[in-house]
């Protein structure tokens, strides 16, 4: 909304055509999407115990703040599109949508920044590593990042009110915009802005790239091929992709919403009613999008998941960290064993082959103490075939259960 600072009577305005229905029909597939996909990545985290980590916890917190800009925030596009520039949401969301939508880019900002941290410190400082936080070390974490947030955000819901002011249709009408003073714009806006997004994109960048060096130069690829590696490149790359998504997609908006109040209404006459209402419609889809992407980055860049979805729409249950493998595609656990053969074939030089054949026998206690780094480290559990000295083989009582 541009304050009309002038006499001026500005002509009557009218939408390209087809513009506020294409933009409608992506709002809403926008709004369909992100608000079930977000609630399935929480139902996941908090149904299954194997996907119970700190890491995954950090994620359902950034779809916990999607989900609340998706909803709380999403109602102001259609209004632009279908109001007239009328506000018809009253006075209390004329401050809160602004108020949430700014909360949500700071604590998704936190919230990578911390993932990202977490996974420099274990992979490029190993030494310096604290034991890795458990589930109630992560909330009162999570808890802080809210609250600076809100302290962050909560000049937007003191300076958005509601105005009495001619529109661009030629109407005397109640709006809502934001109006900072301009001393606010000067020691607030921008270097808040400044220190959120750029310098912690700087931090981010150098962290990721720290990480990167260790887990794909060429060396590592031909040395180290481990599961616990393996897993941990699959962070990277998703970490990568959440970064540069929130980065390409949020920014627009961030740039616009400094640029857009500093408007004249000679500058917003040179501009255009059209050019100006499509940079709006394009960074507020772009904002939309950013809430709606991360449950599609997690399905294709993660296989806990991917597995975990392809579970919960199967309506089976995903098997806890205290069982022998990470996979969500039986109900039942077993583990593959050697079966020994009595051919004489499968005895190499006083060793017994491991590749005869699989019987499936109860994961033991000892094999899941064995494990459990690889679970700390939310890493699926490695199935490793290993060869038998045939002297000390024992086959198990088949008469045990």
């Amino acid at each position: 909304m541009i304050a009309n600072d002038s006499n001026v009577t500005m002509p009557r305005i009218e939408w390209l055509p087809g513009l506020q229905l294409a933009a409608c029909i992506f709002y809403s597939i926008i709004l369909l999407v992100g608000v079930t996909g977000n609630i399935l990545v929480i139902v996941i985290v908090m149904k299954y115990r194997h996907m119970r980590n700190a890491t995954n916890f950090m994620l359902t917190n950034l779809s916990v703040a999607d989900l609340f800009l998706l909803l709380f925030c999403t109602a102001d596009g259609y209004q632009h599109l279908y109001g007239k520039d009328k506000h018809r949401l009253g006075k209390f969301m004329c401050r809160f949508s602004p108020f949430v939508q700014n909360v949500t880019a700071t604590c998704s900002v936190l919230t990578i920044m911390a993932i990202s941290y977490e996974r420099f410190v274990a992979i490029c400082k190993p030494l310096k590593t604290s034991p890795h936080p458990t589930l109630f070390q992560t909330i009162p974490t999570v808890a802080l990042f809210w609250l600076i947030s809100c302290i962050i955000s909560s000049p937007f819901f003191i300076f958005t009110k509601t105005y009495i002011m001619e529109s661009t249709y030629n109407e005397i009408i109640v709006a809502c915009f934001t109006q900072f003073p301009f001393s606010w714009a000067t020691w607030y806006l921008i270097p808040c802005t400044l220190i959120i997004y750029l310098i912690i994109l700087i931090l981010l960048c150098y962290w990721n790239y720290s990480i990167c060096r260790i887990l794909f130069n060429r060396e590592a690829l031909l040395r180290d091929n481990t599961i616990v590696t393996r897993y941990r490149r699959q962070v990277a790359r998703l970490l990568i992709a959440l970064i540069v998504s929130f980065f390409v997609l949020i920014l627009p908006h961030k740039i616009w919403a400094i640029i857009q109040p500093q408007l004249s209404l000679d500058q917003f006459h040179r501009l255009g009613f059209h050019r100006h209402s499509f940079l709006i419609i394009a960074t507020r889809s772009l904002l939309y999008l950013n809430s709606t992407i991360n449950p599609l980055l997690y399905s294709i860049m993660s296989t806990k998941f991917r597995l975990s979805f392809t579970s919960l729409y199967q309506g089976c249950y995903a098997p806890s960290t205290n069982q022998r493998t990470s996979t969500v595609l039986s109900c039942k656990e077993y583990s593959k064993r050697p079966m020994l053969t009595s051919t004489n074939k499968d005895y190499l030089g006083g060793r017994v082959s491991t590749t005869s054949g699989l019987a499936y026998y109860p994961t033991k206690i000892a094999q899941i103490q064995e494990k459990k780094m690889l679970l700390n480290d939310n890493t699926p559990t490695p199935m490793t075939a290993t060869t038998i000295d045939e002297t000390k083989f024992t086959f198990p009582d088949e008469n045990k259960n």
